[in-house]
Parts: C-alpha cells; sequence; structure tokens
C-alpha cells in the first residue's frame, strides 16, 4: 500500500512538472531559458513546500475562487504577451479553454500554499520560535556599517567597470536646465516639473561640485553617479541589515541580499544617472518608519514623528505621485485607528504635508517653472482613441474629429504603440500649455465615450496592452521589462551645451549596448528572473491585502502595511509605459520590510496568546 501511495504521489508531482512547464510556455512556442527556469523553480518551491509542512490539499472555496481569476487574467496575459490582443482567441477559443485549465491546475496548489501561510496555525510557532532564533543569532555580531562598507565597496565597483556612465535622456534634460539660466534660453529648454525641480536641483548641485572639483565634465558624471551609488548603499544595507536581525527565514535574507547587491536591475541604476536614483533613500526610510507605526508595540518618540514628516515631504518632492499614495495611506491609517494615541500625531504629520506640498505647488506655479504635464496622467483614455482610431474603422464628422485633433495629433496616431503612450501623449507639445489642454480634453470626453460604446472591445485591448505587465508572472519582459538604458546621449545639444564635442563616441555606445543585452540575459537565469518578476510580487501584494481586507478584524494591521504597495500599483496600472521595473522601484523597496513586519506581528499575536 505504501509503495502505491508513493507511486501515486511521484505521478502527481510529475503531471504538475508537465503543467508547469505548459504554463509558462509561450502560445508562439519559443520556449527560452527564463520560461524554462521559472517553471522549474515555481515547481520546486511548490513541492518543497508542500512536503517539508506535510500540507495537503483540499477543496476550498476561496483558494478556488482565486485560482480561478489567476488562470483567467495569466490567459489573457499570454495572448497579450503575443501581439497585445485578443486576437488568438477570437479565432481559437479552444485554445483559452486549455490555457485557462493549465492556469488553473498551476495555481490550485500555489493558493494552497498562500492560505496554510497566511492562516498559519498556533502550534507552528513554538518549533518555529527556537529554529528562527538559531537563525537570528547567525548575525548577531553583525553591525550595520558592516553592511554599508559591503555595499559601497561592490556598487562603486560595478560603477567604475561600466564607465563611461549612462546618462538618461531626462537627466540630461535636468542638467541642461539647471547648468545655466542664460543658455536655457538660447536653447529654449525652460526648467520644468515634469522632472520634479527639487530633483533636478540636486542632480545639478552634485554635477557642478564635480566640476568645480575636476573642470572635466565626464569626471564630473562619474563623481555623481558614485556619489548617488554611495546614497542608495544607505538604503539597501539599511534593509539586508534589518533582515538579518530580523526572524525571516535564512532564504529571504540571503535571496534579497543578493539581489540588491548584483541584480543587473540595481547595479545598473547605480551607474546611470536618472531621477529615480534619490527616491531609494527617503522611501526605504519612510517606509521603515510606518511599519514601525503599524507593527511596533513601542511608542515612538517625538524626534520619530519629525523624521516620518520630513521623509514624507522628500518622497513627494521626488517623486510626486506617491504624494497621493502617502496622503490616502495616512488618511486611512487615521480612519482604522491601528492605536488611538497616534491618531493626532497621524494627523499632524498628514496636515503638515499635504500644507508643504500645497504651499511648494502654489510657488512653482507662481514662477518662471513649467508645470508637469497634466497630459500625463491621462494615457488610458488617449491610447484607447488611438488604438480604435488606428485599427478600426471609426467615421467621425467635422466637429468630433476636430474635438479628437484638440488632444492628439490625428496624424500621428499611426504611432501608436500599445505598451508605450509616450508617441500619443506627446503628439503635442502640452509644456507650460495645461490650461488649454484640460479646456480641449473636456471638449473631447463626450466624442471618447462615443467611441468606446461603439468599440467596447477596443478599449478593453488598449488599456489591458498597457498595464498587464504588472500583473504577468509568466513573461518578465512584457513591456520596457529592464532598468538598462541602450539610450545613450553621444552627440546631441547636451553634449555641446557642456562644451563638450561628444560624451560618448558611437563606438563606445555601441560596446555599452551590447554589454547591455548581455546584462539583460542575465536577468533571464534562475533566481534573477524570479526576483524580477513584479507580477509575481503584484500577486502577493494583492493575495495579502484582499484576505486582510476580507477578514479585517484579525488582520488590519497586515492590510495598512502593503497598502502603500497596493496604492501604488494603482499608479502603474494608469502610467504610460507597460511593466517597467523603474516605476515598480518604490515596491521593490517595500517588500523587504513587509515581510518583516508582517513575521514580527504573527510572533507577537502568538506570544500575547
Amino acid at each position: 500500500m505504501k509503495k502505491k501511495n508513493n507511486l501515486y504521489a511521484s505521478l502527481k508531482y510529475f503531471i504538475y512538472l508537465g503543467v508547469s512547464m505548459l504554463m509558462f510556455a509561450p502560445l508562439n512556442g519559443q520556449v527560452n531559458l527564463s520560461a524554462l527556469s521559472s517553471s522549474l523553480s515555481f515547481f520546486v518551491v511548490v513541492v518543497f513546500l508542500k512536503k517539508k509542512h506535510a500540507i495537503k490539499f483540499t477543496w476550498d472555496y476561496g483558494v478556488i475562487g482565486w485560482t480561478i481569476i489567476f488562470a483567467f487574467v495569466q490567459a489573457l496575459n499570454k495572448s497579450f504577451s503575443l501581439d497585445y490582443s485578443l486576437k488568438l482567441y477570437q479565432e481559437n477559443q479552444l485554445t483559452f479553454i486549455f490555457q485557462f485549465v493549465i492556469g488553473f491546475l498551476f495555481a490550485y496548489p500555489i493558493f494552497e500554499l498562500a492560505k496554510y501561510f497566511f492562516y498559519q496555525k498556533e502550534p507552528e510557532y513554538k518549533a518555529y520560535m527556537a529554529h528562527a532564533q538559531k537563525q537570528r543569532d547567525l548575525f548577531l555580531n553583525l553591525k550595520y556599517w558592516h553592511v554599508y562598507l559591503f555595499f559601497v565597496i561592490i556598487g562603486c565597483s560595478f560603477v567604475l567597470f561600466q564607465q563611461p556612465i549612462n546618462l538618461s535622456n531626462d537627466a540630461a534634460d535636468e542638467l541642461m536646465q539647471f547648468a545655466s539660466h542664460e543658455k536655457l534660453i538660447d536653447l529654449n529648454i525652460p526648467l520644468n516639473n515634469h522632472h520634479p525641480v527639487f530633483d533636478t536641483m540636486i542632480l545639478g548641485l552634485v554635477f557642478k561640485f564635480g566640476l568645480w572639483l575636476s573642470g572635466n565634465f565626464s569626471f564630473s558624471i562619474l563623481i555623481l553617479s558614485l556619489v548617488q551609488t554611495a546614497v542608495n548603499a544607505t538604503g539597501f544595507a539599511f534593509l539586508s541589515f534589518k533582515l538579518c536581525k530580523s526572524h525571516v527565514n535564512n532564504f529571504l535574507k540571503i535571496i534579497f541580499t543578493i539581489m540588491m547587491l548584483v541584480s543587473p536591475m540595481w547595479i545598473n541604476l547605480n551607474a546611470t544617472i536618472v531621477k529615480d536614483n534619490l527616491l531609494i533613500v527617503p522611501l526605504t526610510f519612510w517606509f521603515y518608519y510606518f511599519s514601525k507605526i503599524i507593527s511596533s508595540k513601542k511608542n515612538l518618540h517625538n524626534y520619530e514623528w519629525i523624521i516620518f514628516a520630513v521623509l514624507s515631504i522628500l518622497v513627494s518632492l521626488t517623486r510626486p505621485n506617491l504624494f497621493y499614495v502617502i496622503l490616502i495611506t495616512l488618511i486611512v491609517l487615521n480612519i482604522f485607528s491601528i492605536r488611538k494615541v497616534y491618531n493626532l500625531k497621524v494627523f499632524s504629520v498628514l496636515i503638515t504635508l499635504f500644507l508643504f506640498i500645497f504651499s511648494y505647488n502654489h510657488v512653482l506655479s507662481s514662477s518662471s517653472v513649467v508645470p508637469a504635464k497634466t497630459v500625463e496622467m491621462l494615457s488610458v483614455p488617449l491610447q484607447q482613441t488611438a488604438r480604435t482610431m488606428k485599427y478600426n474603422n471609426v467615421n467621425l464628422n467635422k466637429n468630433d474629429r476636430s474635438a479628437v485633433n484638440g488632444v492628439i495629433d490625428i496624424t500621428k496616431i499611426q504611432n501608436y504603440n500599445p505598451q508605450v503612450s509616450d508617441p500619443i501623449k506627446g503628439s503635442y507639445d502640452w509644456n507650460g500649455k495645461n490650461k488649454l489642454f484640460i479646456k480641449n480634453f473636456i471638449n473631447f470626453l463626450p466624442v471618447w465615450l462615443k467611441i468606446g460604446i461603439k468599440h467596447p472591445l477596443s478599449y478593453f485591448e488598449a488599456t489591458y496592452a498597457n498595464t498587464f505587465g504588472y500583473i504577468n508572472v509568466l513573461s518578465r519582459n512584457t513591456g520596457q521589462g529592464e532598468v538598462l538604458f541602450s539610450n545613450y546621449v553621444t552627440n546631441n545639444n547636451f553634449s555641446n551645451f557642456f562644451g563638450e564635442r561628444e560624451y560618448m563616441s558611437q563606438e563606445v555606445a555601441n560596446k555599452k549596448n551590447l554589454m547591455n543585452h548581455k546584462f539583460v540575459s542575465i536577468l533571464h537565469w534562475p533566481i534573477f528572473n524570479i526576483y524580477q518578476n513584479i507580477g509575481m510580487w503584484s500577486w502577493i501584494v494583492l493575495y495579502i491585502f484582499i484576505n486582510a481586507f476580507l477578514h479585517l478584524r484579525a488582520f488590519k494591521r497586515e492590510l495598512m502595511l502593503v497598502l502603500p504597495s497596493i496604492l501604488t500599483l494603482g499608479t502603474l496600472i494608469l502610467s504610460p509605459v507597460n511593466g517597467l521595473n523603474r516605476y515598480y522601484i518604490p515596491i521593490f523597496l517595500m517588500l523587504p520590510l513587509i515581510f518583516i513586519s508582517i513575521k514580527k506581528i504573527r510572533i507577537e499575536s502568538e506570544l500575547n496568546l
């Protein structure tokens, strides 16, 4: 009987391995290393955890519900990964049914495991605490400065290896804006808040310090890169240090630490002048204090609340859309009253943040600074209209056509890109013309609604094609997935602006692009491609959030912990680019502290019991 049971178990594992392989196989049949390693990784993890915790899979309505939703979404993702549409399934419904069944069989064991770990029973913790303490004792003598020094040495070494430093087009604009007002007028480059003015100021000051120190443009860019690497290491080392000192299992500690050290995403970000770098440290420490408010039994000192308020402002200045994330988070935190003693202090931080950002924006609008373009927030309706008019026979009368042409240059609709809205929202230059755009957009809305009523499927495809990369676990690079820049500034206004004939020759740019592709290939390796799988992390935070919401009395603190990442994910769904890791940086930074804090909450709950 025992032999028969073992044979039956082996057959089930073999079937699940086949299901995993089919799950990650693209619809075009071109299986790559990333798909193969992802399927094997998920298979190994599911089997290992099931056997280790002796979990028996049963039919559960909650698990079935999650599995159906997941299977449906991933079936859609497969089709959109192919050609950004549902065309394949429209032509062959059996293919969709098959992909849905494969998705269901693949996901059911995963959501059973998720249920087990989310609702973990009390007896597990007694044995767990002794084991966790042993893991923690391994890092008993570890100091923060040890970790920081290690991150700085590794980070700076990679920066020096990647010379000349990558310069994004955004950063080139920022440096030109900051460097010389007279030259800005000559080049007609207005100081604008499309790239946050605060970020431009910091970037420009460090760059000018490098120029003053060396008198050499290329060396100044290198100094800027080394400085941002040393500053970024402050945040990464802090996350690694907190992981090591926590009760989180060693596997997660090692994975997160190694990835923060050597993942091509972070390595290349350090060696690229781009506005996202300034966000890393303030956001890391903001979320640390936020997680302390949620998970710590000890009251925060007054100076910690002041630091939290300052960090809230800094995060809002470096990435303006996170202002709304923090604002909503603090409002919900006050409503839920995690600890009533904190209500007044949370409200004080909320008011301080709101008044500061309101005053800051008022000062900017009263100055010569051009405000951020309103069109940046409206990619969805513009993409929907452009796609529908490009691929369908849309008949518009003269007035309707004029209304569309007021927000989209109709002659540029052929440039529509399903995963990037820049060609459409940038078909007109709206710098400093927000009032005109809003007026035109209001006139456009009835036409947009009229087209949508006639072509709802096209509107859905346009929206999904521009966002699905953030919830797709099957293919990591569904959009512009790598935070790796192939767009190197070689010989344009930027180089001439600083008296440089050429910052980077075309030959050097070609070599760096070749190296860039080698970096990209690393992202498809096992473990790397799991860490970089933004769709997987999105499903994890969604699972925690929705289950915590459904059992609010028991899991209110867990819900609050993932709320900022859920709100950030909401901004990504409305973002102009599909599946861009650079936009996902805030969630990447929150993940280690989410795991640490949830583990801390669970342990304290068990000790109380």
